[in-house]
Order: structure tokens, then sequence, then C-alpha cells
């Protein structure tokens, strides 16, 4: 497995989180246990994405092989070249490739906007995005803050591009563009910007889909274009700055807890709702919907701005750069794991086992940021796994 348009931009995005945060340390934009539960979900989103994504891949390739347009009516693959080649006469522009990049773009961007508000609108769908709305900062490290299991969905909601005979390799490219322009969205520090509001996704646009002020509430859901939220009705203007997070905020900067969290509490609304109608309606109505054996539908209320408090546990200094310590360790083990696996390096199941570890690694780290006390059982029965593993490498 190679490394994808996404992979190479990760430098550049942690580049820029630098920059962000050296410019707005005056407006405090960052914080470190934020920041590390962050980058700590993104790592985890990483590793998961490898055997999702390779699933998807072969899923949407039989796809493509066996029931795409091309395949069923016997018409000619669907146009993949580059816009622009290289020849003896110098270079020369393809405009049916252009067109058909251009269409394949704009596909992703529209599935993307329809996938988003699906995520925001439909329970089981909002367990798998609700991890990159836990945070209640707004900063570049938010962007990188993705739930473990997004990915299954997304790619899903994508397959029809497979009927139309798009290559998979072209549908990715598309994606991990999607994805790297969403990236810097993801900040305070940018004002309005004109023209561009009325056509392009921007960061007052989404600053307005991370809020929980109720006049906020699953608005702007488009991934490069704005067009769709203002054509479908779920566009809304930036007012005011947002309250950033979630209606019921996440009191844990827990990594593991915040992909969880949603899933558990929909099992438990599921085994206490007697109907089985009503136990289906959980999973596929909004989010804040109940029966009324549960008491009805919830009520969001307005956010008190003079006595809003984040959550923020304090801890020691020497916690504190444990903590940080200690996520720049696993931050460079799972750079390296994941180039072993892309490399072929090591076997599927010892990834996953490592895997497994980095899961129980970001738990314990978790704990740290809360301000737990009792650390040292967890401390060495990780490192004794880790030992384990390290061994299996040889």
């Amino acid at each position: 497995m190679q490394e994808t348009i996404l992979d190479k931009a990760v430098p550049f995005f942690l580049g820029l989180a630098l920059i962000e945060f050296i410019w707005g340390r005056r407006k405090s934009v960052y914080r470190w246990n934020d920041s590390v539960s962050d980058l700590a979900t993104g790592i985890l989103y990483s590793f998961t994405g490898v055997i999702i994504t390779l699933a998807a891949i072969l899923l949407y390739d039989k796809i493509r092989i066996y029931y795409s347009v091309q395949s069923l009516f016997h018409l000619g693959d669907f146009p993949s070249s580059s816009p622009l080649i290289k020849t003896a006469e110098g270079w020369q522009f393809n405009l049916e490739s252009f067109l058909a990049w251009t269409f394949v773009l704009i596909a992703v961007d529209f599935i993307y906007y329809w996938f988003h508000r699906a995520t925001h609108e439909i329970h089981f769908l909002w367990a798998c995005h609700v991890t990159h709305h836990s945070s209640e900062e707004f900063n570049l490290t938010v962007a990188l803050r993705q739930s473990m299991f997004q990915r299954i969905f997304e790619y899903a909601f994508n397959l029809p591009l497979a009927l139309l005979g798009i290559p998979w390799w072209m549908f990715f490219i598309c994606h991990g563009i999607l994805k790297i322009y969403q990236f810097w969205v993801h900040t305070r520090l940018i004002g309005k910007l004109g023209w561009m509001e009325k056509v392009l996704l921007t960061p007052s646009h989404h600053r307005v889909h991370h809020g929980r002020d109720p006049e906020y509430l699953d608005k702007n859901h488009g991934g490069i274009l704005i067009l769709w939220d203002r054509w479908f009705g779920t566009y809304a203007e930036e007012k005011k700055e947002p309250i950033y997070g979630l209606t019921e905020p996440l009191p844990t900067f827990n990594p593991i807890w915040a992909n969880l969290h949603v899933y558990i509490s929909l099992w438990n609304l599921v085994k206490a709702t007697p109907s089985w109608k009503d136990k289906l309606l959980l999973l596929i109505k909004k989010p804040d919907w109940r029966p009324d054996s549960l008491g009805g539908e919830k009520k969001v209320p307005e956010i008190n701005r003079s006595t809003y408090t984040k959550f923020d546990p304090t801890i020691s200094s020497s916690r504190k750069v444990y903590g940080v310590l200690q996520f720049v360790v696993l931050a460079g083990l799972s750079v390296y794991l994941l180039k072993l696996i892309k490399l072929g390096k090591i076997s599927l199941a010892l990834y996953s086992g490592f895997g497994l570890w980095f899961f129980f690694a970001f738990l314990s780290l978790g704990l740290v940021w809360n301000g737990r006390t009792k650390m040292e059982k967890w401390e060495v029965l990780k490192f004794a796994l880790l030992g384990v593993l390290v061994w299996n490498l040889k």
C-alpha cells in the first residue's frame, strides 16, 4: 500500500499548526491537553484507516469491474489520464481529461455534503462523526481529530462513483484534495474572505459548523463548496464567534472515549427502549430525538457565555511534561509503524497487534491529561506489552 496524497500533506499540516500556535498565542488558540487529544485521535484514525482503506479499495474495484455502466453496457473506460501531457512538441492540454477530473472532484464534494449532513441528522452516523466535534477549541489540530470508524461509512457513500466506472485511485486523489482543503478552514485567526464566502467553504463558515449555539447547529456541511448548503437550506452566516464543541460537552481528554462514547450511549438508549419501532427510530432519527418512553426529544439550551467554562483539569507541571513527551514518543512510533506496513515490512497481524497496543497507550495518555493520580500500574503494563511486540519484530 503506497502513501496517499493525504499522507504526503501531513508534514505541511503540522507545520501550519505550529505557525498558527505562534501566531495565535495572544488569543489562547491552543491548549496542550486538547491538542494532544486531537493529534492522538488523528493517529488512531490513521491506524484503522490502513485496514479500512484496503477493504474499501477491494470492494470499490469489484463494483467498478463487474457492475459499472461500462461493464454492463460495454462502454469505453472513464477518462482518467492527466489533463496535461508532456510530448515531444511540449505540454499538451487534454480537455476531455480536464472535464473528467473536474466532474469527479465536484461529484466527490457533492457526495461529501450529503454524507456530512447525514452524520448530523442520523444518530448511528453521528456516532462515527462526533469525535471531530468534541473539542472545545477550534484550531488546525482539530482538523486532525477524526473518528476511527468514519471512513467505513464515508467510503460507502462514495460507492456510486464505482458504478460510473471511475477508477479507485482517481476517486482517492480527488477525495484527498477535498480533505486537504478542509484542513485550513479549522482556524479562528482568519476572518471573512469577501467573494469566497459566496462560493467556497471558508473558516468563517466552518466555525459556524463547529458551534454548539442553537442557531448554528447542523449548518454548513460543505467540503469545498458552500454552494450545496446555500442550495439545500443548511447555510448559516457567522454573526458571532461560536462556543465550540458538543451540546453536552465531553469531560475528558481520552481519545478512546472520544471515539466510543456515543456508540455506548446509543446502545444504552436502545436497550432502555421497550418498543422495537422506537429502537429502530433511535438509530435513524436525529441524535436529540427520544421516544416518549424516554421523555421525548431533548431540547438544546441556550449558552450562558458569562458562566460557561471549558473542561480543563489542573495537573502538575511534571505531569504536563510527561504527557507531552509520552505523546511525542507515541507519535514517532506510530509514524514508523505506518511506514513499515505501507512498505510491506511487517505482517497485517503484527500491525494489528501494535494497533491494539496504541489503543491501550492512548487510553493511558488520556488518563494523564484528565488528572488521574495513580498511573503506575497502567504504565508498567503498557511498556511490558510494548516489549512483547518489539520482540516479535525480530
